[in-house]
């Protein structure tokens, strides 16, 4: 193969990007070089790795980390030769689990180990893409450009715009709402899952001992990881499949039968990962919006839990009542000179609170709310569109992006968190992964048949 090829791109340094391009490397070995452009420079952290608090933990065992889905032991044997820092490893009865910022440095290493001087990295934020002659030019914040063969999208977690008053906080990852708590006076997370959690315990850890209120319409909180046996993939039948309410029902009837045998509920909820996707693409638009709807909440707190030391850590500020945890739907926030006011409708009806902060941790946000930026600009070309829900880009089976007119996009893909409309279980490392392999054995067939 020819080595004076233009570059590929992968834009976002996250684990979608990361693991991207050092599949890439291995498919294209004498190919041309993976260029991964990431604002900063630094790869791995992305914003689900990027927290330096020790006691964000990773939410999946480390057992289940590794970046390669043929190579399963691969963070185990990393995490083994690593001296570590104290506290950035949790051995729990239901595996080990890492610190993030650990992982991070994992994926750091991984990618300059494994990348060598095929996997460059660009510390810019890519703002712009357009079609070229010989594939597309990239622009940069800073006007640069870049003429690349093919793109990948990686750019993971879709941030939400800024609120008018700091006090307001959309962006919970940005440490400067941290400064200045007044520890007589609450705060309020719209929110009760892992963003939640991880609020609270950043919280504490930079001393703030006053009120913390979570708010939530059905005020669910995640479960914890526990040891179970595995349990085998459950027989869906095609009729009950093709709705919402009879996945659910067999997912009961099947609970139950584990129960009998001894076998805890996660094991069940675990043995339809492989077929998650296929459920969610076997819905018609209006399923998957009673889905959203109604059972959305339910299967997040199942599906997504908490390390068991994280989940410790929690039952302590709940049972202090350090951390006090509400139903009901906001009505009000109205930022004021004394704080931010706040009404919700709940069980006991209209309840008022001031706060010195609000704090968004509401999970899903959509693409319609998406900042100036690259995938704006690439709506604006033509060049992509968001999926029917408008949760993400809009993608086909194998991961190619859609164009304004609903045609692939010859040469442009996307994985990750942006791609969950079409997916909806791809916001995992195990699930990322799989798609970051699929994607760069597409591309690298693309390349070599030109």
């Amino acid at each position: 193969m020819a080595t004076n090829r233009l570059p590929l791109a992968v834009v976002g340094g996250g684990f979608s990007g990361a693991a991207t391009a050092l599949h890439l490397t291995r498919r294209l070995r004498d190919g041309p070089p993976v260029i991964l452009f990431e604002r900063g420079g630094r790869v791995g952290p992305g914003l689900a790795y990027a927290t330096v608090s020790p006691s964000h933990l990773l939410n999946v065992r480390a057992a289940n980390m590794s970046a390669f889905p043929d190579d399963p032991s691969h963070f185990e044997r990393w995490l083994a030769d690593d001296a570590g820092q104290p506290g950035d490893r949790h051995p729990t009865e239901a595996g080990l689990f890492a610190s993030r910022q650990l992982y991070a440095r994992y994926l750091c290493d991984t990618f300059d180990e494994q990348g060598g001087t095929r996997a460059q990295r660009i510390g810019a934020e890519i703002v712009d893409c357009r079609r070229s002659q010989d594939g597309f030019v990239l622009t940069s914040a800073d006007g640069a450009e870049y003429q690349v063969a093919a793109v990948v999208l990686t750019t993971g977690h879709v941030a939400p715009p800024p609120a008018e008053d700091t006090r307001h906080v959309t962006d919970p990852w940005d440490p400067a709402w941290l400064a200045g708590l007044d520890p007589s006076r609450p705060v309020l997370i719209r929110g009760t899952a892992l963003t939640m959690v991880d609020i609270v315990l950043t919280l504490r850890e930079v001393g703030f001992g006053g009120p913390v209120i979570a708010l939530s319409r059905r005020g669910l909180l995640p479960q914890a990881h526990r040891a179970s046996p595995p349990w085998p993939l459950p027989t869906l039948e095609p009729r009950g499949r093709k709705t919402v309410l009879g996945v659910m029902r067999r997912l009961r009837r099947e609970v139950a039968l584990a129960a009998k045998e001894g076998v805890d509920w996660r094991a069940v909820v675990d043995s339809i990962r492989p077929i998650t996707a296929e459920l969610w693409q076997g819905w018609d638009l209006d399923e998957r919006r009673r889905f959203l709807r109604h059972a959305r909440r339910w299967w997040d707190v199942h599906r997504h839990r908490m390390a068991p030391t994280v989940a410790d850590q929690l039952a302590g500020e709940l049972e202090m009542g350090n951390l006090r945890i509400e139903k009901g739907r906001l009505f009000e926030l109205k930022p004021g000179s004394d704080g931010v006011h706040v009404a919700w409708n709940g069980p006991g009806g209209e309840q008022r609170l001031l706060c010195q902060r609000v704090v968004e941790a509401v999970g899903l946000t959509s693409m319609r709310e998406v900042r100036p930026g690259l995938i704006d600009r690439l709506m604006a070309r033509g060049l992509a569109r968001l999926d029917p829900l408008g949760i993400g880009l809009d993608v086909g089976d194998d991961l190619s992006v859609r164009g304004a007119d609903g045609t692939v996009v010859s040469g442009l893909w996307a994985l990750g968190p942006m791609v969950r409309g079409t997916f909806w279980e791809c916001i995992a490392v195990p699930d990322i992964r799989r798609q970051a392999a699929a994607c760069a054995a597409l591309v690298a067939a693309e390349q070599r048949g030109k």
